[in-house]
């Protein structure tokens, strides 16, 4: 691509890869297949080159960076279009489908003006760069250190654009609510503190004593510099920008209806998440109705007296049997040893790639136990299972655990990864609601793997169930229903026994990124019908392990697109 996240080639958690205000490289000088190729091969070239020359847009900001990748998305949509699709076999037409549904999706983005909202209290730069702080507490290579300082000047560049791009907004009328900026405020006051403390100087710290002395004499001055000469100066500067200039001018709701081209952004962000021909106010529908149906389902699991009270769940946060860390890592290596071996149960014999688990303090929402980041293009690093170090219980979350890693997301993405006949694309880019479906339908198979043996585990998959269901009511309810934060809590609360801390993160979250968590909800839905339609047209002949297989052995793809193929399949085994 044009150009490629310092952070990702540390092996960082990279949320969104940011290219930020720096001007692109020139991409490579290229030319269109040969006009006598056969299509397959044309299609080929496309997508191959498509993946060398893309620019990743979700955190840029200057207009551009934001023009040059416009042009990147609209060429190679014109070029795609340009080969004739019927003349394509079964899984050609599945990537011309694939690859045609992103592109458009990418180009109507640029439509609405994303760049001039730049803070995100739970993701982008200001998340990815500490983040790639953090994690370079273990040795690294010179030249990974050397990548960790371009990526310093990286963050420097971003600072000052979003107070260039907030300023603008301000003039347009496009303001982030007020909540949020109060909400990255301390955040970044604590990152601009020069104490030793401070993660900006972890890299420093991570010098090993075995490399070579000009080395590390030039790393240790030339890290020492990027932190008190530039990062802790941007991340003040960027402060005092939103303390004394921005605040005040913020906006006080929440939803993204409020702004110029409000109603429409928030439909092409539905559209975004879900999948072509998802309504906000269809999505609000189906939301209200599941919640109140599996409402009923965890009242009878209270009523049991198996489960979890509510105020026994309200105290189960660090408390004092909570095990250790060590423990906890441990307890979730074992749990991984244990669901690997029931696999085959209802799955076929595709084997997961290696991935990590470690501990971490810096998952920014509130009720996150685990966070998976799958492996990177390019970076040959392992896929890492976070530990929340701040979230650890008495008993493990064995929901958060199939859902997160096996054989939630972690399993998907070892299949699509491993596909090596797939181009590029379809082997490392994700689509939300497939990705972030799998992971909440895998966390319900866990009675099925044997996993859940109780009402207490089998609460914590409804919980979790029930989590990603009312983000259906409540994102559409701020966003295209016009509810204010109290109403938002209001029903957050009365569905879920939830502290207050968490909730009100939530709603910050459900403001922060409208529509995205929709994309939970609506696609363990989908994956749901989609088997109950197997079971019922396929009778006798449906097996449990082949339909898991048709799923996935594709990769993550359009939702409208998995049903079509899964339809075929459907037919075919009839």
């Amino acid at each position: 691509m044009t150009r490629f996240s310092h952070f990702a080639a540390l092996g960082i958690v990279i949320l969104n890869a940011s290219a930020c205000g720096a001007p692109p490289a020139s991409p490579p000088a290229t030319s269109a297949a040969p006009p006598a190729a056969a299509p397959r091969e044309q299609l080929k070239y496309v997508l191959e080159r498509y993946w060398d020359e893309r620019i990743v847009v979700d955190d840029v900001l200057s207009p551009q960076t934001l023009a040059d990748s416009l042009d990147v998305e609209k060429r190679f949509l014109t070029e795609l279009e340009a080969i004739p699709r019927d003349t394509l076999d079964a899984d050609g037409r599945l990537s011309y489908d694939i690859f045609k549904s992103r592109r458009e999706t990418a180009i109507e983005g640029f439509t609405y003006p994303a760049e001039l909202l730049p803070i995100n209290p739970f993701g982008g730069m200001l998340y990815e760069f500490p983040a790639a702080a953090e994690s370079a507490a273990a040795p690294m290579t010179v030249a990974q250190y050397d990548r960790w300082l371009q990526g310093a000047d990286e963050y420097v560049r971003w600072t000052r654009q979003a107070i260039a791009n907030m300023q603008e907004g301000i003039l347009r009328g496009y303001t982030a609510p007020r909540a949020l900026i109060q909400r990255e405020l301390p955040i970044l006051e604590r990152l601009g503190e020069d104490v030793p403390s401070n993660v900006f100087y972890t890299p420093l710290r991570s010098l090993p004593q075995s490399m070579a002395g000009a080395d590390r004499d030039r790393l240790s001055g030339s890290l020492r510099d990027a932190v008190i000469r530039k990062l802790l100066p941007a991340t003040r500067a960027l402060h005092d920008y939103l303390q004394h200039s921005y605040l005040a001018k913020a906006r006080a709701g929440l939803g993204l209806a409020e702004l110029p081209l409000g109603p429409s952004w928030y439909a092409y962000r539905v559209r975004r998440a879900v999948g072509a021909g998802a309504v906000p106010a269809d999505i609000h529908r189906i939301g209200l109705t599941e919640v109140e149906r599996l409402k009923s389902r965890l009242q009878a699991l209270r009523e049991a007296n198996t489960a979890p009270s509510a105020d026994a769940r309200s105290a189960d946060t660090r408390s004092a049997d909570a095990p250790s860390l060590d423990e906890a890592l441990r307890v979730y290596t074992e749990l991984g040893a244990q669901v690997a071996a029931d696999l085959p149960a209802l799955f076929g014999d595709a084997t997961p790639m290696p991935y990590a688990i470690r501990a971490t303090d810096y998952i920014l929402l509130p009720g996150t136990p685990l966070y998976y980041r799958p492996a990177l293009p390019g970076v040959n690093q392992n896929a890492v299972l976070y530990v929340n170090s701040l979230e650890i219980k008495p008993t493990p979350a064995l929901a958060s655990f199939l859902e997160q890693a096996v054989p939630g997301r972690h399993y998907q993405s070892s299949i699509q990864q491993q596909r090596l006949d797939l181009p590029r694309f379809r082997r490392f880019d994700a689509e939300p609601a497939f990705v972030a479906g799998w992971g909440l339908y895998a966390a319900l198979l866990g009675e099925e793997l044997g996993v859940y043996t109780n009402d207490a585990e089998r609460y914590q998959a409804l919980n979790l169930q029930m989590r990603c269901t009312i983000a259906l009511v409540v994102d559409t309810g701020l966003h295209s229903q016009g509810w204010t934060r109290a109403q938002a809590l209001a029903y957050l609360r009365a569905q879920m026994n939830i502290e207050d801390g968490e909730s009100q993160a939530l709603i910050d979250l459900y403001a922060t990124m409208p529509g995205d968590a929709l994309a939970c909800g609506m696609g363990a839905l989908q994956f749901q019908a989609l088997r109950a339609r197997a079971q019922q047209l396929l009778g006798a002949r449906f097996d449990i392990r082949e339909f898991h297989t048709q799923i996935l052995k594709d990769g993550a793809m359009p939702l409208a697109l998995l049903e079509a193929k899964m339809t075929a399949w459907m037919e075919a085994s009839r």
